[in-house]
């Protein structure tokens, strides 16, 4: 099967897709549009859309009608089978215009939460859901709001996370993680993800004299909080990386403790995954995208969104307890191996594509 992804290039998924349908014996290639970053090394991709656009710097979406024309060329020069369309409001509206007769748009997160409530949006997932001959959504909150907000037909919905590379986030020896109070933040630094409320919160831990110290990985829009760990006193406890590359990530969640998120909203937290996938102790907040993975006390902990005085509180009933990091370790890997995994994700829409393309 030929399969043709279209998404951003700066977006890790679509390549991670690409590698595993391919790996599973198909021809994948991404359709960018934008310009790619290093995730795109190895991966077959053509570039769509403006070399130039960056829609995360701007707001406009005009630019997105450049990329008609060369979809449309790049889907007659290569004919793939069926086009992925990753997040519906900006690729699903796309390929829906491509004029693929198997076209499969995705829900990510973002694109449903950010937008179900406009009726515009909702007029346009519907039209994308009767013109794609099969709907994908990330998690089962997503799958039920378009289900029930917007009439997306339950027989036509696959729900399943994109996953991680669980070969690659291999499980870690509790013994051998640091033990120092190393915590670890790999979401960016977007308003969504919420990093003001993590800070106030290792500002409460700093007053309590935990010892804890804090490696924001992801280097997006982290000048929005640099400021915020200065106010607080917190430059001697708090590491801004430059960023990562995706084979350096193993590496970094091994040397950590726990693992945070303050994020407001997601689909499924492919982060969270990767931390959980190598045992990795997490502290996240309690939202509709996290409940299925964390099990309060068990395999983690749930905090309310915003709340920066509970966050503090279970960070420091995780640090101090080394005992319940090291029996969650093997429960949480345990987890994502059963329903997180990237290539029985990818086996599955495979599956799925084939009932599309006999029907």
């Amino acid at each position: 099967m030929r399969i043709a992804i279209l998404t951003h290039g700066i977006s890790p998924f679509g390549h991670e897709y690409a590698r595993a349908f391919a790996e599973l014996g198909h021809e994948a290639e991404v359709f960018s549009l934008s310009a790619c970053d290093a995730s795109a090394e190895g991966t077959p991709t053509r570039l769509v859309g403006p070399p130039d656009y960056r829609p995360w710097e701007r707001e406009s979406r005009l630019p997105y009608l450049k990329t008609i024309l060369p979809l449309r060329r790049a889907v007659r020069d290569t004919r793939p089978d069926i086009l992925f369309a990753l997040y519906l409001t900006s690729a699903g509206v796309l390929a829906c215009l491509s004029g693929h007769p198997h076209v499969v748009p995705s829900a990510q997160g973002s694109d449903v939460l950010d937008h179900v409530d406009s009726r515009l949006w909702r007029r346009v997932f519907r039209w994308q859901a009767r013109r794609g001959c099969l709907f994908h959504a990330v998690s089962e909150h997503l799958a039920r709001l378009l289900r029930e907000r917007v009439g997306v037909p339950a027989e036509k919905m696959l729900v399943r996370p994109v996953g991680v590379d669980t070969r690659r986030f291999a499980l870690v020896d509790p013994s051998a993680r640091p033990g120092t109070g190393q915590i670890l933040c790999t979401r960016s630094h977007k308003p969504v993800y919420d990093q003001a409320t993590f800070v106030r919160a290792l500002a409460r831990l700093k007053e309590r004299g935990i010892r804890f110290h804090v490696t924001f990985a992801h280097a997006f829009l982290a000048d929005t909080t640099r400021p915020l760990v200065r106010e607080a006193g917190l430059e001697d406890d708090v590491t801004f990386l430059g960023g990562y590359r995706l084979a350096e990530l193993p590496a970094l969640l091994a040397k950590a403790d726990v693992y945070a998120s303050t994020s407001l909203s997601d689909g499924t937290s492919v982060s969270l995954l990767e931390a959980m996938a190598t045992g990795l102790f997490p502290v996240v907040t309690d939202i509709p995208a996290n409940r299925p993975w964390v099990e309060q006390g068990r395999t983690g902990y749930l905090f309310p969104a915003g709340d920066d005085a509970a966050l503090a509180d279970r960070l420091a009933e995780a640090l101090a307890g080394a005992d319940l990091r090291a029996r969650a370790a093997p429960q949480s890997r345990a987890l994502v191996v059963e329903k997180g995994d990237l290539l029985d994700g990818a086996r599955k829409l495979v599956e799925a594509f084939r009932a599309c393309l006999e029907r």
